[in-house]
């Protein structure tokens, strides 16, 4: 198989484009599933979900144990070798997003899992993408900062999934909180609860998974034009005005300075 040439460390042009189609139907899919839950009768949906449903313990995961563990769910384990051990892993994997499985579901790897449990791990890789979006990384990185005492990142990931304060990270913090009767620290996570803020996301949320995309691909050094070049004209993920260049470069310079999530 003859592998193109890879402009942008590990991925083609197209393949970087194709990356960012998707994220308007990702997007929309968020918006989806809980429309999904609603429409179903309550006690389908009860039965569906059980007892003890909840999935912020996975950010306490590295983010690619996370898909690791989607894949076994979904009973995919097989296709996620082949995938590691393609030619063209980047590719393989686009062509496998891409790809429509009419398989009946069995319970994934071993018959070892529920409904319930495809659908967290599904809802989590989702807030996952949704927080590089907004905060140039994944969950788990955030949870990392909490651990190291950093309330930014505790309230940036309550923003992105509220449901993250069952994390056993973040429930230490909220007891501690409690214990000394922090009010300040319950009214940053009262905003919190309110979700993302359109204010700071809105222009730069593709604009922030391109650049975490190629941080993250080891790609990390180009030059204003190139910058200029690939997000304005080629993947349109910024306006062509005069200060694009300079605004992509305080973008790519803030991205760096967040650790990768493969590490």
């Amino acid at each position: 198989m003859q592998i193109p040439e890879k402009e942008f460390g590990k991925l083609t042009l197209e393949q970087f484009k194709q990356l960012t189609r998707d994220l308007p139907e990702i997007r929309g899919q968020m918006q989806e599933l809980p429309e999904l839950i609603r429409s179903v009768p309550v006690e389908k949906v009860k039965d569906i979900l059980g007892k003890d449903f909840y999935w912020a313990e996975v950010y306490e995961m590295p983010f690619y144990e996370q898909i690791a563990l989607l894949f076994f769910a979904l009973g995919k384990v097989k296709e996620l070798m082949a995938i590691a051990n393609s030619p063209d892993p980047q590719q393989a994997a686009i062509d496998f997003a891409h790809s429509e499985d009419d398989v009946e579901w069995n319970g994934g790897e071993g018959g070892l899992f529920e409904k319930k449990h495809v659908i967290g791990l599904t809802v989590a890789l989702q807030r996952n993408m949704l927080s590089v979006m907004l905060f140039h990384r994944t969950l788990d990185k955030l949870v990392e900062e909490v651990r190291a005492g950093s309330d930014e990142s505790f309230f940036h990931a309550v923003r992105i999934d509220r449901s993250i304060v069952a994390c056993p990270t973040f429930a230490d913090r909220i007891a501690r909180a409690e214990l000394s009767n922090d009010k300040m620290f319950f009214l940053h996570l009262r905003s919190s609860l309110k979700g993302p803020s359109k204010k700071h996301w809105e222009m730069y949320k593709d604009l922030r998974y391109a650049l975490h995309v190629l941080k993250e691909l080891g790609f990390d050094k180009m030059t204003d034009a190139q910058l200029e070049d690939l997000l304005v004209h080629k993947l349109k993920l910024y306006p062509n005005v005069p200060s694009a260049r300079k605004n992509l470069r305080k973008q790519f310079t803030e991205s760096k300075k967040v650790a990768t999530t493969s590490k």
